[in-house]
């Protein structure tokens, strides 16, 4: 089950651009840039999260009409499976970085996203 909420995620049609402007316009700090995955992570002072997507056929969220709260849990299959069950419906199948996160979409009644993450570089 949940564990914690720490990132909220966008999808950018122009990926190295909205790094750009997040970093040096906005002022958040760049945690991650991974330009083979379009990933980006960025932190202000508090410690939250943002995540910049690159638009992609894996990514159903459109750029400039989301915010995707990222919800981290301890496993994956087992929250998706709970989840289902209850009546969150699974969006496209799960997606890994290897040695690094595991990550299901899901949309709740009114069509919002959001995503439940297993991080496998570190204990939750």
């Amino acid at each position: 089950m949940p564990k914690s909420i720490d990132l909220v995620w966008i999808t950018v049609s122009d990926f190295s651009r909205a790094v750009k402007f997040y970093t040096e316009v906005v002022g958040l700090e760049l945690l991650e840039k991974n330009d083979e995955w379009g990933w980006a992570e960025l932190r202000g002072e508090t410690g939250a999260r943002l995540g910049i997507a690159a638009a992609c056929p894996q990514n159903q969220a459109v750029a400039g009409q989301n915010g995707v709260v990222s919800i981290t849990v301890k496993d994956l299959e087992e929250s998706k499976r709970d989840m289902s069950a209850k009546g969150a419906t699974p969006l496209g199948d799960v997606c890994e970085v290897p040695g690094h996160v595991k990550m299901q979409l899901f949309k709740d009644a009114d069509g919002n996203q959001f995503q439940i993450v297993q991080l496998l570089h570190a204990t939750v």
